[in-house]
């Protein structure tokens, strides 16, 4: 993200907080009893396609697919999501929305530990995840890999398919088989997560390009205006940047 379209970015972001926060004032000065308006709908679509796992034996699919100080940090430390964010994915979610038929399972993790998780849609002989990208992909994304793989033992299915979408409407399939060493390698995740939130311990970085647009951004790398190093983390050299030790 150039710098012009991150300050465009957080201009936008400053505005919509602002329009809250005047609503917020006027009905606080007001009489008349508070109105549900866009912001409340927000919110609470915002939580229902985001259920928050209670049971600390549990760890969501999402969770160990994706980074596990992200994961960490959105049950011990969440950072609150602008409207903006919290818009962006349920429209992601609203526009596949219609081709699922969500079924939940479960896998037992070993140790106590339960991975659970929704998938998007499961037929006779196959499971099928569906995502909205900006751009199809040439391969799919591990995370994906996961998720699906996951979903495949859960509902003792032989193969799945991964289907990406773009904002034209084009599409991309990747048919997946199910692999007994990725499940092995993802219930080993659940439960070092699981370990690590019990003890509360933060789990180790895991750079990636969504550390760029992650909420939990700053309690993990020091803010930097040095132009130089920013041109690093662009071109992917992490180790340029320097972690913080703790965050708890």
């Amino acid at each position: 993200m150039t710098e012009s379209k991150s300050k465009k970015v957080r201009i936008v972001e400053k505005v919509q907080e602002k329009l809250k926060e005047g609503i917020d004032n006027y009905r606080a000065a007001s009489d008349a009893a508070p109105k549900f308006d866009v912001y409340d709908v927000i919110e609470q679509v915002f939580a229902a396609i985001n259920p928050q796992v209670a049971d600390e034996g549990k760890v969501t699919v999402d969770e160990v697919s994706g980074c596990l100080r992200s994961s960490y940090l959105d049950r011990k430390d969440p950072s609150e999501q602008t409207h903006k964010q919290m818009l962006t994915k349920i429209m992601q979610k609203s526009a596949l929305s219609i081709m699922e038929k969500p079924v939940d399972g479960e896998l037992d993790a070993g140790s106590g530990v339960k991975l659970v998780g929704r998938a998007e849609r499961v037929e006779d002989d196959v499971v099928m995840v569906f995502k909205a990208v900006e751009e199809l992909p040439e391969m799919p994304f591990a995370e994906h890999f996961i998720q699906l793989n996951s979903y495949l033992h859960m509902f003792n299915k032989p193969e799945g398919v991964i289907v990406y979408f773009d904002k034209e409407g084009n599409e991309m399939e990747f048919q997946v088989p199910k692999s007994e060493r990725l499940l092995s390698e993802t219930k080993r995740r659940a439960r070092i997560l699981n370990t690590l939130l019990k003890n509360n311990v933060a789990p180790a970085i895991e750079p990636s390009e969504r550390c760029l647009s992650c909420p939990h951004n700053e309690k993990c790398y020091y803010a930097s205006e040095d132009k130089q190093k920013w041109g690093f983390w662009a071109r992917g050299k992490w180790r340029e940047l320097k972690a913080k030790d703790s965050i708890l």
